[in-house]
């Protein structure tokens, strides 16, 4: 009886520990452990207005870091980094509207999720937004770093050649693939290795924001968003033993600012364009083909450890590796000049 007297005030205050009923979940709404650690990002919105723009975030729910109820961004500017960061004590998907409305112009907006899996992390536009005037981009950044699990680059302005780029994707695009069958790509990328291109299968490629206009200095800036997917097929040659190779792509983006002389080809002139930023988003990756991670190996080491990894492989080009890359970048254009 007294070992039974003594365990009496553990067990009170072990009852004191469960917590009280709670309503019970909606049936979309799945029962799993907390986060803790919530999934973090800095939004940033680039104002390509010349007049003021008023942004800011509503209908927050499960957010630990809402984003600011309003600020303003002079014409022509970026905002400050904003953070944001989801709940990570409920397991329920986090969100949040976000919303853009220059000066005596109409609003456009978004519905963004944020969480890891199984929660989303995502972005819809709404369905009654003026045409081509938001457009928004959800980078992969520094995992390990705190309060910056992706960046979030909001771009607003009239987007007037976002309609003009569509036109000029379908008409080149479409005889490029199809002309593949006839005349497969071949790409010599070291010494060892060949690269033959066969086949762009299911493939999308959509511009959803992409403006273009006079620097003072001379020549243009072009800011282009561009969303794609589809499925690569060929033939990879290293040292001399080939093997077929099979690369899906899905939910992909690309954002790209640049800056030079964009119509130099119309024109028989030299081709002077210079890549200032770029950055990618990837949903899914699948390989088939053993050689594809030795050869990204070989040309790249630092990525094929997270070749079949699409947020890691995102989080690499964004951040360590940006710099290197936009700079082979701009030599491969150079090399076209």
């Amino acid at each position: 009886m007294q070992s039974l007297a003594r365990l009496l005030p553990l067990v009170a205050a072990a009852h004191a520990l469960v917590p009280a009923p709670r309503p019970a979940l909606q049936a979309d709404e799945p029962v799993l452990e907390p986060r803790f650690l919530g999934t973090s990002a800095l939004i940033t919105v680039q104002n390509q207005w010349t007049k003021p723009c008023k942004c800011g975030g509503s209908d927050g729910k499960y957010m630990a870091v809402p984003p600011p109820k309003s600020f303003s961004i002079p014409a022509s500017s970026v905002s400050t980094a904003y953070p944001v960061e989801a709940e990570g004590m409920i397991p329920l998907q986090s969100s949040f509207n976000f919303c853009c409305t220059p000066e005596n112009e109409r609003q456009s907006c978004a519905s963004i999720n944020i969480g890891v899996a199984p929660w989303k992390t995502g972005f819809t536009y709404a369905p009654n937004n003026p045409s081509s005037q938001m457009g928004i981009m959800q980078a992969p950044a520094k995992i390990l770093e705190a309060g910056r699990d992706f960046d979030y680059e909001i771009i607003t302005g009239q987007g007037a050649f976002t309609s003009f780029a569509n036109s000029l994707i379908k008409s080149k695009v479409d005889g490029f693939i199809s002309g593949l069958s006839q005349k497969p790509i071949e790409i010599q990328a070291s010494a060892d290795i060949k690269l033959t291109i066969k086949t762009v299968k299911e493939y999308s490629v959509v511009a959803t924001y992409v403006s273009l206009d006079n620097m003072p200095t001379g020549g243009s800036k072009i800011d282009g968003i561009v969303a794609l997917s589809g499925t690569i097929s060929g033939t990879l040659d290293l040292k001399g033993v080939k093997q077929d190779f099979k690369i899906k792509a899905g939910g992909a983006s690309i954002m790209i600012s640049a800056e030079g002389n964009l119509f130099a080809a119309a024109k028989s002139a030299a081709l002077n364009i210079e890549i200032k930023r770029a950055l990618l988003s990837l949903d899914t990756i699948d390989l088939e083909g053993d050689f594809l991670v030795d050869v990204v190996g070989a040309l790249y080491p630092v990525l094929a450890p997270v070749l079949k990894l699409p947020y890691k492989l995102c989080s690499i080009v964004n951040t360590s590796e940006n710099a290197k890359i936009i700079a082979l970048l701009n030599k491969a254009i150079k090399s076209l000049a």
